[in-house]
């Protein structure tokens, strides 16, 4: 019997819990997450025991999703094959039923997955679990993932569409219209970044993956050519390759020697979508993100300080940002600001009197462009500095990995198909030093 089930992100926050005991707390998962922050190798081991609690855990989608096991014939009967096996059951069911898997998308969809844990956990007893079966017991409404925004705000990829569709993930598996003749392939890619002021990137996490869906009858073969061979293990000479620690292929992809590998096929389902493959850029790959901030202060009185911020793109021409967003705290003396702008005309700077922030936001950042803000900090101190900031941006028609999808083809051939290949980054977090 289970006790518990969590989901917990990278960073050892909680995005979502369900108790099925009622003497317990959201600190059943404190030993789990300690155990993650201290294992010396990585993450620990997929099964363990740590103050008197056994855990069972998958990492999907940059996620932790953990089940706590009470002390009986399962664990003895069955061991924790089973239970892994449920947990990778239910993060397919909420890939279906919720589309991309983000932070976000937890947190914003938690009635949803509370459903779906009701009647697939049934307090603490795993039961069988397809979305099929599952929808007609779904009342609770999609939340669109955060992904998603960016796409249906961009412009067009490679000037096809003027209003792009939501991602291909975000619709229902079960909502098939068989008059559509689309097919989608979504390279999505998410940051995780400590970045030094001047723009050196001290440590950066990104993960990425390929998901496709097809609404065509018949089940049609897809098949993808990349640009790249997604390797893990280390090339002598010189290699081109984008270099990844980790790579895990979706079910029943095949990988073809042709095209020195750079070849995958699937089977398509109608309207489902399918992921073909997810990967982990290597730690010493050289990344690029796609924005660098920069700052510097001036002492305007003996009381007011100037803040110039710049922020550029490196994602180059043809390329568009939808949103990004710069994040930072005043000093706390700090009475108001005032501000101006340059570059792009959709910029907007607000203070918050309350918590001192200062939330720079442009819209419609082309690439290969840059931003610049001069924020007059009143009443904080002649000599006054801000320290750090957050940058969150989603961009699109661009990846940090370079990774592209050559070709597309399907087998047998579909006329007047319409394909869809479209490329997004966002910012999961992206910590920028100042001084």
């Amino acid at each position: 019997m289970l006790k518990a089930f969590g989901i917990s992100s990278k960073r050892g926050e909680v995005l979502f819990a369900s108790l099925f005991e009622a003497n317990l707390t959201k600190a059943i998962f404190h030993p789990f997450l300690t155990e993650l922050s201290s294992s010396p190798h990585g993450d620990p081991p997929p099964a363990f025991s740590k103050d008197g609690q056994n855990y069972v855990y998958v990492f999907r989608d940059d996620l932790y999703w953990v089940c706590v096991v009470g002390k009986g014939g399962l664990l003895h009967q069955c061991g924790h094959l089973l239970i892994t096996e449920s947990l990778c059951q239910l993060h397919r069911v909420c890939s279906v039923l919720c589309g991309a898997l983000t932070q976000h998308s937890i947190t914003a969809n938690a009635p949803l997955i509370t459903e779906v844990v009701h009647e697939t956990m049934n307090g603490g007893f795993m039961q069988l679990q397809t979305a099929d079966k599952l929808q007609s017991h779904i009342y609770s409404t999609v939340v669109s993932a955060k992904e998603s925004c960016a796409l249906i705000a961009a412009p067009g990829l490679f000037g096809l569409e003027k209003s792009a569709p939501g991602i291909a993930s975000q619709q229902s598996v079960l909502a098939v219209d068989t008059g559509k003749r689309e097919l989608y392939v979504d390279v999505v890619e998410k940051v995780w970044a400590s970045v030094a002021s001047g723009g050196t990137v001290i440590r950066a996490e990104v993960t990425g993956s390929i998901l496709a869906r097809c609404f065509l009858l018949g089940n049609p073969t897809l098949t993808l050519t990349l640009n790249t061979r997604l390797i893990t293990t280390p090339q002598e000479g010189f290699n081109t390759a984008t270099r990844m620690s980790d790579v895990e292929f979706g079910s029943n992809v095949e990988v073809s020697d042709r095209e020195g590998g750079r070849q995958l096929s699937v089977v398509t389902l109608p309207g489902q979508e399918m992921t073909v493959v997810r990967y982990t850029l290597a730690p010493d790959h050289p990344h690029l993100l796609p924005f660098t901030v920069t700052a510097s202060y001036h002492s305007l009185t003996p009381s007011d300080a100037e803040l110039r911020l710049k922020l550029t793109s490196n994602t180059g021409m043809g390329t568009v940002a939808p949103q990004v967003t710069f994040r930072t705290v005043a000093p706390p003396t700090t009475a108001a600001v005032m501000s101006r702008t340059s570059g792009p005309r959709d910029q907007t700077v607000h203070f918050s009197p309350d918590n001192k922030a200062i939330t720079w936001a442009i819209s419609q950042f082309p690439g290969g462009s840059y931003a610049q803000a001069f924020i007059r900090l009143v009443d904080s101190g002649g000599n006054a500095i801000v320290e750090s900031g957050e940058l969150e941006f989603e961009v699109s028609r661009w990846v940090c990995s370079g990774l592209r999808v050559e070709s597309v083809k399907l087998n047998p051939p579909a006329s007047n198909l319409n394909k869809w290949v479209r490329y997004l980054t966002t910012s999961d977090s992206v910590s920028v030093r100042l001084t």
